[in-house]
């Protein structure tokens, strides 16, 4: 810069060319250049500016020109930042300007600088004033940093007052012994106060504030202060109730002895703490009342446990249980349960409190805070004012000084008590109390429930036998799920099957039950599970000897103790025989009705009969007599057959035998026919009136003449027919009818022509040939009520439905597989062969089940459902094929469905009749 202002040309400014310039701008121009410090001058009115090299740095980036010009020319745009201060050294004034800011182009960014500034005047030889000296030292980063630090500890104020932790900085005080006896606080922040209680604590000392204040905190800050070691720590401060969680460290030079200390006030915390722990404790001791008391049955037992270890736990003297009988006002305590402390070296046992007490001696004005169940919490008999002195003097005679009582009130009356005693006097926490009541409740609690246990266990055992003994069979159902939860031995005999049967769910009973009836039981059962009582008769086929049964029930609903049905209760009991007998009774006492009712009618038709057609007395004596007996015979067979059947060749003995003259002029030949009553009293007429007209006219009335009786059964009109022909030979001959003297239509004739067809619904045909006479008859075999009778007889064997297959083809030694997915029909199907004796294999419910019978054995037969899933599957039908097993289709499809390969396959279609599945098995294993 020397060289530039040597250089400069100055005769162009105000201040002329060097050699003309005063020896004072000379002086402070070289010692401006000289100097180390950045430094300006502005000389004359015009502000002509110099400067040395250092004041050129901050010009640098300005890119200007400011030698010899006018300063105020070239800091045109900041003037005013210097203005007043150049005009004030012209004036003669100096001065120092502190963290003066100004802005500065800086890496082509204008920044904002802090400059020390030092102004002065400068004189001429005149001493005039003719410049201004600047001497400037930049403390930018000085400012920045004096800010930032500002701006920290504002901050850092701002964060101490606002955090929840108290903060404080504290100078420790020591006696002349060098000890820490106490220490002033010189600084806290918002959250002290909140923390400690203390108010306006900055200034003042700790002994001040808190005198009572523990030694310990004294110590501790002491250590701080003078080792310089921080430290962690929580620590109880009684004086302020309080108990803090402290981090202190030392601040400062040693001798100051300065400690800042954060803090929370963790009271709440350690309260908590403490009530967890409490809390534990007292699960884990009642997790252990628990363990110790589940698996006691004994009510007094249960009592005696749980004070054994409430006392142990609590380290009482005495704990007892106890139950209260007696009015109110009349109250007398008897102990189940006591614990006694053990006797210790210096301690001997407490004696036992008395078996039965009194409650008035120990307190009567206390009886109503037990009946409240708020109890007694006593510490200290003798200072409590709930007792007088006669009861504190009662109390000591058994030797408690305090006492925790539970009362344990149920329906507004007194039952029991938990009590634990202390020979001395004891503050009892609140954990204690609510222990004791807790445990008392959990007691009587364990202690019912073990009495309801033992009275149930003996209503089982008495139900058990009862059950066992009984003749009908006992079972009891969940009504939700109507599985069974109890069978008794007797109805598994009844039913005829294995308990599990009974209990594996209500199907497998169901599926006991004949076709026709099983609705109707499942229809009642619900009825039951509705809350009615429904009793009730069905038949079962008992699988234990396929014997058909009749079986009567009596359901009944059982509640709980809201009132909703819980499970369903019955009675089952087998009435075969006494069904059996009553139908027996029934045809009797019919018999007999129609005895007393219809005898006269009948016989005075006969008599009329007779009687029209009778040649003389003698003839209608013998007519009627015979006529007669052949209809006392006929009933002498319908009693004896219980009026339902009877055998026709023992009606065509009977009648035949008689007019015979000996036993080798008949045949009988027939198979063993039952007809009905009706058709038994019909055709025993009609065979009279054949066996006396041969008697008299006929093959009977000579040694030589024979009679051939012979009948069979036959199919017609869908059902079963009785085929009759009798046929004469040897008879004498008779004079033939002509039409001038055609044959009289006699009571024979009439008979089989006219009666048979009419009431039989068949057809009679009676002729007479130089050999005898011949008669053909037939008629279907259906029921028919004998004209004595005034109702129809019932059967008097069981009739099982559907799957009673009674006179149904023989299967037996045929194996048949039987594949159907619905339970009812497949178990209907498996019963209805084996009542035809067949084996049975499966049944099966799918597709694989039967595949897997197949490698197990060969069937015979295979009766089996196209559908076992979504849709008509033939492809075990295939398999069937292949093996070459004959098999018949079950189906609820159309004839459309099944393949063209399977058209010869007979299809039963769903509905259908057990017995077509027999019939069906029947022409398949015949024609194998």
């Amino acid at each position: 810069m020397a060289g530039r202002i040597r250089s400069f040309d100055w005769a162009s400014t105000p201040l002329g060319p060097i050699a003309r310039w005063p020896q004072s701008l000379k002086t402070i121009v070289d010692l401006m250049l000289g100097s180390p410090s950045m430094m300006s001058l502005v000389w004359g009115p015009e502000a002509i500016h110099l400067y040395n090299d250092r004041f050129t740095d901050l010009l640098r980036e300005h890119r200007i020109l400011a030698l010899g010009r006018s300063a105020y020319e070239t800091f045109a745009q900041s003037r005013d930042v210097f203005e007043a201060d150049t005009a004030a050294g012209m004036a003669g004034r100096s001065a120092r300007l502190v963290a003066q800011r100004y802005p500065v182009l800086r890496q082509g960014r204008l920044e904002e600088a802090w400059f020390d500034v030092d102004y002065a005047p400068i004189r001429d030889e005149a001493g005039t004033v003719a410049g201004v000296l600047w001497t400037l030292k930049e403390t930018t980063a000085q400012n920045l940093a004096e800010q930032a630090l500002r701006t920290s500890e504002e901050k850092y104020r701002t964060l101490f007052d606002s955090i929840d932790e108290g903060f404080c900085l504290i100078e420790v005080l020591f006696d002349d012994a060098g000890n820490p006896n106490d220490y002033a606080f010189l600084e806290t922040n918002a959250a002290f106060e909140r923390q400690t209680g203390l108010a306006g604590a900055t200034g003042k000392r700790m002994r001040e504030l808190a005198p009572d204040l523990e030694r310990h905190w004294f110590e501790i800050y002491g250590r701080i202060a003078m080792s310089g070691e921080p430290q962690r720590f929580e620590q109880p401060a009684e004086a302020l109730g309080r108990w803090y969680d402290v981090y202190a460290f030392r601040i400062g030079d040693p001798e100051q002895r300065r400690v800042a200390i954060l803090f929370n006030d963790v009271a709440k915390r350690k309260q908590t703490e403490r009530e967890l722990r409490e809390s534990e404790e007292r699960q884990a001791f009642l997790l252990a009342l628990s363990d110790a008391l589940r698996p006691l049955a004994d009510a007094s037992e249960i009592q005696a446990t749980a004070a054994r270890l409430l006392g142990v736990h609590l380290g009482v003297d005495r704990a007892m249980y106890g139950e209260v009988t007696g009015e109110p006002g009349a109250e007398t305590g008897v102990i189940r349960g006591q614990f006694i402390r053990p006797a210790a070296p210096d301690r001997p046992s407490p004696a036992p409190f008395p078996d039965r007490f009194t409650y008035e001696t120990f307190g009567a004005d206390v009886m109503a805070r037990r009946y409240g169940g708020e109890g007694l919490v006593v510490a200290d008999v003798n200072a409590d004012p709930g007792f007088d002195a006669s009861e504190r003097a009662a109390w000591a005679r058994v030797g408690v000084q305090a006492a925790i009582v539970a009362p344990l009130v149920k329906g507004d009356r007194l039952v029991a008590e938990l009590g634990v005693h202390s020979e001395r006097p004891r503050i009892w926490s609140s954990a204690e109390v609510s222990l004791v009541r807790e445990v008392g409740e959990r007691t009587w609690a364990a202690a019912e429930r073990a009495r309801a246990e033992a009275a149930l266990r003996e209503s089982e055992e008495r139900f058990r036998q009862f059950a066992h003994a009984a003749a009908e069979g006992a079972w009891i159902r969940d009504a939700e799920t109507l599985d069974m939860e109890y069978v008794s031995p007797a109805a598994s005999r009844i039913y005829g099957v294995e308990p599990q049967t009974l209990l594996d769910g209500v199907q497998h009973w169901a599926g006991l039950i004949v076709p026709e009836d099983r609705g109707v039981a499942l229809a009642h059962l619900e009825d039951a599970r509705g809350g009615e009582v429904v009793a009730y008769e069905f038949r079962i086929q008992r699988p234990s000897d396929g014997a058909f049964r009749w079986i009567r029930s009596i359901d009944f609903p059982l509640f709980d103790s809201r009132g909703r049905v819980q499970r369903i209760g019955g009675l089952a009991e087998d009435f075969t025989e006494a069904k059996l007998a009553a139908e027996h009774s029934a045809v009797l006492l019919a018999e007999l009705q129609h005895r007393v009712r219809n005898i006269m009618a009948l016989l005075r038709s006969i008599t009329s009969r007779t009687g029209e057609r009778a040649e003389s007395v003698a003839d209608y004596r013998d007519l009627m007599m015979g006529r007669l007996l052949a209809f006392a015979r006929v009933q002498a067979l319908l009693t004896r057959t219980a009026n339902v059947s009877v055998g026709i060749r023992s009606i065509v003995h009977d009648e035949v035998s008689v007019q015979a003259q000996h036993e080798g002029q008949y045949i009988l030949d027939g198979p063993d026919v039952t007809l009905s009553p009706k058709a038994a009293e019909v055709l025993t007429l009609a065979i009279h009136e054949l066996a006396t007209n041969a008697a008299k006219y006929g093959a009977l009335s000579v040694p030589t003449g024979r009679i051939a009786v012979r009948w069979s059964i036959f199919e017609k009109r869908g059902g079963p027919w009785l085929g009759f022909d009798w046929t004469e030979e040897g008879a004498p001959a008779r004079s033939q009818p002509t039409p001038s003297t055609p044959r009289r239509r006699g009571f024979g004739s009439e008979l089989i022509e006219g009666r048979i067809p009419y009431e039989l619904r068949g057809r009679g045909q009676l002729t007479i040939e130089p050999g005898g006479a011949g008669c053909h008859l037939e008629f279907p075999l259906q029921g028919g009520a004998s004209i004595l009778e005034t109702s129809a007889p019932q059967r008097a064997t069981v009739f099982g439905g559907a799957i009673d297959m009674t006179g149904e083809p023989d299967l037996t030694g045929r194996r048949v597989l039987v594949v159907e997915d619905d339970y009812y029909l497949a178990t209907d199907t498996a019963r209805a062969l084996r009542g035809a004796g067949a084996e049975v294999l499966g049944p099966c419910a799918t597709e694989a089940d039967a595949r897997a019978e197949l490698e197990e054995a060969h069937p015979d037969a295979v009766v089996v459902d196209i559908n076992l899933g979504p849709g008509p599957s033939f492809k075990l039908a295939e398999t069937l094929k292949d093996h070459g097993i004959p098999f018949v289709f079950t189906t609820g499809y159309d004839a459309e469905v099944i393949p063209v390969e399977f058209e010869g396959v007979e299809r039963l279609e769903k509905p259908l009749q057990l017995r077509q599945i027999i019939g069906a098995v029947a022409k398949l294993t015949a024609a194998a």
